[in-house]
């Protein structure tokens, strides 16, 4: 025969004694052992627990390379232009947006300044000192306009009848004669090459083209060629804490001397590539063109 329980309550009531006599026996066993076993579960429940939160994991720990950043991060120019931009003391431009722009702003006499146009195609006069603003025509190749002030990069002219902004780069501005006795134009770039006249010392002329230390310009309706030397157009230095100025077209050149921030100096005809060659403090030697302005 079969003794049934109810649920939740332990008896050995109507048992015959053989089995009351087992179920107390078990009943006893229990009582010893059970406190233990559920203390020993209790345990093996914490200390999973505890190992797996003391863990650690590996999202939360980010690895080495992440603190460091990457050398393209920096903000040093392309090495298209790397040499230049060291050239300055500061080896940071220094913005002469505002130096320009004040220019600009209020031009005077003593900013006008002659300039021939060379770019392919044409030059386009904008509105305003900015690539988005309207066109407002195409000054041709080879034109020689007046710039009457400048900013960020841009200079303001007037052509057939119309005032904007073109962009400096495409400019070759006008220099001063400076050789005690004149200085020879030629019919071609070199020493060998015709005399045609010579040019008296303080007159200004217009720079159509320049290379090869020759600048290639017009005087009393003749064309001809100066030796770049004696043809100076004075620049400003733009670099906030100087710039070198080296005995070569070269950053690893020997360096001669710091020019301080907004010294003008004189600049040997127009710059080439990215290097332009001034006198300084009785010194000559080449400057980034990148930290020099024609303003």
């Amino acid at each position: 025969m079969k003794y049934f329980v109810p649920a939740g309550r332990i008896t050995n009531k109507g048992m015959p004694q053989r089995e009351r006599k087992c179920f107390v026996v078990k009943k006893t066993v229990w009582k010893l052992f059970a406190p233990a076993l559920c203390a020993a579960v209790l345990f093996a429940a914490c200390s999973k627990d505890d190992s797996s939160s003391s863990r650690p994991q590996s999202v939360s720990t980010p690895p080495a390379s992440s603190s460091v950043p990457p050398a393209s991060a920096s903000s040093q120019p392309a090495s298209s232009s790397s040499a230049a931009s060291s050239e300055a003391a500061s080896s940071v431009p220094a913005s002469s947006s505002a130096a320009s722009s004040s220019a600009a702003a209020t031009p005077t006499q003593s900013t006008r300044r002659g300039a021939t146009v060379r770019a392919d195609g044409g030059l386009r006069l904008r509105a305003s000192a900015s690539e988005k603003s309207e066109k407002l025509l195409t000054i041709p190749d080879g034109t020689h306009i007046e710039c009457t002030g400048w900013q960020s990069g841009w200079a303001k002219t007037t052509y057939e009848g119309k005032t904007g902004y073109v962009s400096a780069v495409y400019l070759l501005y006008d220099g001063k004669v400076r050789a005690d006795g004149g200085l020879r134009l030629r019919s071609g770039p070199g020493e060998s090459y015709e005399k045609l006249l010579t040019v008296p010392d303080g007159t200004v002329l217009p720079c159509i083209s320049q290379g090869d230390g020759w600048v290639k310009t017009t005087y009393n309706g003749k064309t001809g060629y100066v030796s770049q030397d004696y043809l100076l157009v004075p620049v400003t230095v733009r670099a906030s804490t100087g710039l070198n100025l080296r005995a070569s077209a070269s950053e690893t050149a020997e360096k001669l001397l710091t020019i301080p921030n907004g010294t003008v100096v004189q600049c040997y005809g127009n710059k080439e590539n990215e290097w332009a060659r001034v006198a300084y403090n009785g010194k000559a030697g080449y400057v980034s063109y990148l930290y020099i302005a024609y303003d």
